[in-house]
């Protein structure tokens, strides 16, 4: 879409204002193809001057009754707020997301969903700018779906039938806004639909149409109904006083219900009832309508069906009030040659024949082949006179061939002269019973969740490998794998998504081996292996490279891709052990070793590994009173303006004297922390001190500073982190504009929907936001654009080679080009040497950070490096 003549112009902000001839409408328009149905901006009085479609051709296009006019003087109102409201927020200039503005039609209300940021030029306001989205289709969806759900209760209540019709219509209409509706039901005796129940808010215009209906059945083809019978396909009639078809067009013009909509009522494709809606207009039905019309239709059928059957199985259990006793369980009578004589109702069902089809077989056709002969020996001896009864369990088959395990009771009912006139059986379905206690057995030995084999199992088919490896002198390997990160996508994605990436690492697993090979699951997300005939380490280490390669795979999870690696220990028998409680131990011991030297890596036990393990346990022993004891204090590391040289921000980084162990570092102690959650009150106190630190700097009238804390993946999932953050802030006095959070990469797209909800809260406290080691997860363009970020930090790996790393540099000059795309800060961590400081400033890189400009240093030493740093500026 041309921009009209006269319009004002676009605001653009003064660090990317476009130059005149740059093609920044053709850039907002290819920036809107890929993001949003509308562009937008309006000035300062909130009036809009100018509006793009990703359609210019589109019909509803029209920016001549849009611009000059503020969102209010339109016909639009906002759903779940008000215009006040939301005026209230663009008096304080803050953004706005997905604010749903409901447009009435002819037909019926159109949604949008706008979302905005103020716009800023040398400081001035200069109005608001953004996008929109057309949700219609969503919002028309969950309404349908709400009604589905509320159908859904109406008919699994008990009521009488006619009630529930009733309820299930005027819930239809409610929703839809109609005015009455009515059930026809047919009569499969004369084949004619006959007047059922109604439903109106008016009663006398409804009372008149059930007269009408009374004296007026209709057949197939006869009338609107009868078509509906005929075809079986929902019908619409916009004007029923020009509708040939119509039976009464008198009746419509005179209760003003001029519009229908029927519906066929059906089980299993046959056509029951006709459900016949009416309003003074109805629109058109959408593909969504019509699906839900059929959906309710259907159930109305199997609910009519359902009633029909109880109203049948109530008049039977009265007539035959003397079996009200055996009436849950199976009886018949069958001769002495296997043919059913009688059989009640209940049998029938539970075998799922008719009466006629069941007294057509014998007890050898409905016999498993397995069975057949179980009651064989007791059936005889029964005859011989020698028994009077007996019992016995085997399996039936239904008519659909399906297998039921029953208990019969057999007794033989004999005549005056003691003759066998026939058995009497009693049959009671106990395949429940039976699953049951074969899904006992089964648990006993495997996981429920992964159907691997569990502790137990694993532990017997453990001490079987050592004794056939004595026997036939055999090797084989035993290997603990544990997922990393698996805490964070458990936390992220609930414990549905957790359960579901269990599974499918299980199964990658179980496709690493060979099929003599075992494959467990201990418990959360560990996993053991048994790989039998492996002749030494270089084999075991292949075997582990593949499990390796296998979990790290990316994994679709519920519409999500998410991602783990492993840390495997591997321990071979008989080198380091030929006890099965030894070789887990030693296995278990090379994974936490695995874990902490960097994870996604396989190791082998060895003796040393003990030691390490111990010295571990007692990391962990002496962390929990780390903060209590006030030995873990905060060190600052500058970040340096590429520009002018001036510090303009630092990082807070947390360090641990320990009184025997002395400096512990955070790479050994950080992890333990997040595995046992102490990361979270130690976190808090992080940015606390953080926050104290930089009031206590501004009050010594030291310039400001950015001062950036690291959040662990288990501090983000922590729910009271954002009012953890906002009393430190008060509780300190901070400037909230001078903090700045890092979050890593992984962590914000793990789940972008649940962490966009959390930074926009922090954002809002008026704290700036960073994505740390940012290029070694996955993001994309289209995901960072959502994101409230202010600061890309490249990842210090891709820096280490610079410039002699030609795929490091592809991937640095990438990185800071997306960040100059999206208008934020880039900062480059890890800069050691004056090449790659020159590397970067070439690029035009923001900030730089590293032991080339400042190690680490106490606030005190800090606070003396800010007094007396001289601003060198740098090439560029």
């Amino acid at each position: 879409m041309v921009r009209r003549a006269g319009s004002p112009r676009v605001v653009v902000p003064r660090h990317d204002r476009p130059s005149p001839g740059d093609g920044a409408e053709e850039r907002a328009r290819s920036i809107l193809e890929l993001t949003a149905d509308y562009y937008w901006e309006q000035d300062e009085k909130d009036r809009f001057t100018l509006l793009l479609h990703r359609d210019a051709a589109d019909p509803e296009n029209e920016p001549a009754r849009i611009l000059g006019k503020t969102p209010w003087a339109l016909d639009g109102e906002p759903v779940g707020t008000t215009w006040a409201e939301h005026r209230a927020v663009r008096r304080a200039r803050q953004p706005f997301t997905d604010v749903v503005v409901r447009i009435p039609t002819h037909e019926r209300p159109r949604y949008l969903s706008v979302s905005g940021q103020p716009v800023f030029d040398a400081g001035h306001y200069r109005g608001y700018r953004g996008v929109c989205r057309d949700v219609t289709a969503q919002i028309r969806g969950q309404h349908l779906l709400d009604l589905e759900r509320q159908i859904n209760r109406i008919l699994v209540q008990e009521r009488p039938p006619e009630e529930a019709i009733v309820a299930a219509m005027r819930t239809v209409c409610e929703f839809e806004g109609w005015a009455a509706g009515q059930y026809w039901r047919l009569d499969p005796e004369e084949g004619v639909l006959r007047i059922q129940a109604g439903w109106s808010g008016d009663h006398e215009r409804l009372q008149s149409v059930l007269r009408a209906a009374l004296e007026l059945p209709c057949g197939p083809g006869m009338g609107l109904i009868g078509e509906v019978l005929r075809t079986g396909q929902v019908l619409w009639v916009p004007d029923l006083r020009r509708d040939p078809r119509a039976l009464r067009r008198d009746l419509a013009e005179e209760t003003g219900w001029t519009s229908s909509l029927v519906a066929p009522v059906h089980v299993q494709g046959r056509t029951i009832g006709v459900l016949d809606f009416n309003a003074a207009t109805i629109p058109q039905p959408d593909a969504p309508l019509r699906t839900l019309l059929h959906t309710l239709g259907a159930q109305l059928g199997s609910f009519h069906q359902r009633a029909l059957a109880l109203e049948q199985l109530r008049q039977r259990e009265e007539r035959y009030a003397s079996l009200v006793e055996l009436a849950a369980i199976g009886i018949s009578h069958v001769a002495t040659n296997g043919r059913f004589l009688y059989a009640n109702r209940q049998l029938c069902s539970m075998l799922g024949y008719t009466l006629d089809e069941l007294l057509a077989l014998t007890v050898r056709d409905i016999s498993h082949p397995e069975d057949l002969h179980v009651t064989s020996a007791d059936t005889a001896r029964l005859r011989a006179g020698e028994i009077q009864s007996f019992k016995a369990e085997k399996r039936y088959l239904r008519k659909d061939g399906a297998p039921i395990w029953v208990r019969l009771t057999i007794a033989a009912e004999r005549g005056p002269d003691r003759r066998i006139l026939h058995d009497v059986s009693i049959v009671e379905d106990v395949s429940d019973r039976r699953a049951a206690e074969e899904r006992v057995r089964y648990l006993a030995t495997h996981d429920e969740l992964t159907g691997l084999a569990n502790r137990t199992m694993f532990g017997q088919l453990l001490s079987h490998a050592i004794e056939q490896r004595r026997r036939y002198g055999r090797h084989f390997a035993v290997m603990f794998v544990d997922l990393d990160r698996f805490k964070l996508v458990n936390d992220s994605m609930g414990h549905e998504g957790g359960d579901l990436l269990l599974q499918e690492v299980a199964t990658r697993l179980r496709g690493c081996l060979r099929a003599s090979d075992v494959v467990a699951r201990f418990g959360g997300d560990e996993f053991v292996l048994l790989v039998e005939e492996l002749p030494d380490r270089d084999a075991a280490a292949v075997v582990a490279r593949h499990v390796l390669s296998a979990v790290i795979q990316p994994a679709r999870i519920l519409g999500q891709e998410c991602r783990v690696t492993a840390s495997v220990g591997v321990t071979m028998c008989p080198d380091d052990a030929e006890e099965p409680a030894a070789l887990l131990k030693n296995a278990d011991l090379a994974m936490y070793m695995a874990k902490e030297e960097g994870k996604n890596a396989f190791q082998f036990y060895s003796p040393e590994i003990s030691v390490l393990s111990s010295q571990r346990v007692t990391i962990e022993a002496s962390l929990r009173g780390a903060l209590e004891r006030g030995e873990l204090t905060m060190h600052y590391q500058a970040k340096v303006d590429v520009r002018t040289g001036a510090i303009s921000g630092v990082e807070a980084l947390m360090r641990w004297t320990h009184p025997e162990m002395g400096w512990v570092p955070p790479a050994t102690f950080i992890p333990i922390a997040e595995e046992t959650d102490l990361i979270v009150p130690i976190g808090r106190w992080a940015v606390r001190t953080a926050c104290a630190q930089s009031a206590t700097w501004l009050a010594a009238g030291l310039p400001p500073v950015r001062m950036a804390v690291n959040l662990s993946p288990r501090q983000f999932t922590d729910p009271d982190l954002v009012t953890n953050i906002a009393s430190a802030l008060q509780e300190t006095g901070m400037r909230p504009d001078l903090m700045e959070l890092e979050i890593t990469e992984g962590v914000m797209m793990q789940d972008v929907e649940r962490a966009l909800d959390k930074l926009v809260a922090i954002r809002q406290l008026g704290v700036r936001l960073a994505i740390d080691d940012f290029g070694t997860g996955y993001s994309s363009l289209s995901q960072l654009k959502r994101l409230p970020i202010d600061t890309l930090k490249v990842d210090r790996s891709f820096i280490r080679d610079l410039p002699a790393d030609a795929e490091n540099i592809g991937i640095t000059e990438a990185i800071i080009a997306m960040g100059k795309s999206l208008g934020v800060t880039v900062v480059a961590e890890g800069v050691e040497t004056v090449e790659q400081e020159a590397f970067l400033s070439a690029r035009m890189c923001h900030e730089m950070q590293g032991f080339l400009f400042s190690r680490p240093i106490p606030p005190e030493d800090f606070a003396e490096l800010l007094r007396t740093h001289v601003p060198v500026r740098r090439a560029s």
